[in-house]
């Protein structure tokens, strides 16, 4: 057998790794987001991968962090504006604009048509902008959610009335814990992570999120009712290190770009495509679904109308200011 000294194989293995990066991607970003791999936040991401790799011919390509395994919420928007990491979903700004709180404030939306002809709007331009520039990112885009509904495990919630002193799972920031205790119940603040064992083992009796966040974590497997309340509307930036998209060619700005918008639009399509199919899977397994009549949801608003109230006596903005946005969000 023919012998090799050390020396050619180093320059063997050398040539081998030169060889196995000659197609590789220039510049491979990070991505961080908290939720699974068959959510639609990771295939939407999916999307942006294809995209970046065909537009840029292979320079850019995207790893994609699910679960939580890069970082939470609030340390991937640390890591964003220190440069480790390139993109990520912020799922709040108001710890940096607390203004920015009006788009969560309960029925401010009334639909899909609605949030997309917002969309449109002046009033969303400049919100993009004015959150990038006070978080300090860059905000590429920003999507939905969808509307949020409630679930219980012993107690059939149809009514305002029905959550009082229920220990009601709620996001850590404002409104959702106001809103919890408009509606007389306990919040209870938890990462979206440890929801599904928290309502099996009855750390929380319910929760709250859209149909899509319900069915694809799960719990439905240990709530017993769901009440279609419609009660806020979940929009979610998403956003860059802004140093690093400015400094980058025009050209491959805009790939960036069209990337962010790719996976935006993949999210509002399939959350609008898909919230009743989430709602008869869960149907289906076993819950029971209750949509409460129009004079029964007028109820719902009327109980979480004192959360406006919250941010006005926070002087985050004032009631005119409020009105004024309402409007503008409703085209009217």
């Amino acid at each position: 057998m023919r012998k090799f000294s050390s020396l050619a194989i180093a320059a063997i293995v050398a040539a081998a790794l030169v060889a196995g990066t000659a197609t590789a991607a220039e510049r491979t970003f990070k991505v961080s987001h908290v939720f699974n791999t068959t959510h639609p936040v990771h295939n939407g991401l999916l999307k942006a991968k294809e995209l970046l790799l065909e537009k840029s011919g292979g320079k850019f390509d995207l790893q994609i962090y699910p679960a939580g395994t890069y970082a939470n919420y609030k340390d991937a928007i640390k890591a964003v504006k220190m440069g480790v990491l390139d993109f990520c979903p912020l799922d709040t700004a108001i710890d940096y604009y607390p203004e920015s709180g009006v788009l969560l404030s309960p029925y401010t939306f009334r639909d899909y048509d609605h949030w997309r002809a917002f969309k449109k709007s002046d009033v969303y331009t400049d919100l993009l902008a004015t959150i990038g520039e006070k978080v300090g990112v860059k905000q590429l885009s920003l999507y939905t959610f969808g509307f949020r509904h409630a679930t219980t495990k012993s107690v059939k919630a149809t009514t305002p009335e029905a959550f009082a002193d229920l220990k009601l799972r709620v996001v850590n920031f404002p409104p959702y814990p106001e809103a919890a205790t408009v509606l007389n119940a306990h919040g209870t603040p938890l990462p979206i992570g440890d929801v599904y064992m928290a309502l099996k083992t009855g750390v929380a009796d319910g929760q709250e999120n859209p149909n899509m966040n319900a069915a694809t974590m799960k719990f439905h497997e240990v709530q017993k009712y769901l009440t279609v309340i419609n009660y806020m509307w979940n929009p979610e930036p998403f956003v860059v290190n802004k140093a690093w998209l400015e400094g980058l060619d025009p050209s491959l700005q805009k790939i960036v770009q069209d990337a962010a918008w790719l996976y935006t639009e993949t999210q509002n399509k399939l959350r609008a495509d898909s919230d009743a199919y989430y709602l008869d899977m869960m149907r289906k397994s076993g819950i029971e679904v209750y949509t409460p009549s129009q004079e029964e949801r007028a109820l719902f608003r009327e109980a979480c109308a004192s959360v406006y109230s919250y941010f006005i006596d926070k002087k985050q903005f004032t009631q005119e200011e409020f009105d004024e946005f309402r409007k503008l969000a409703s085209g009217r």
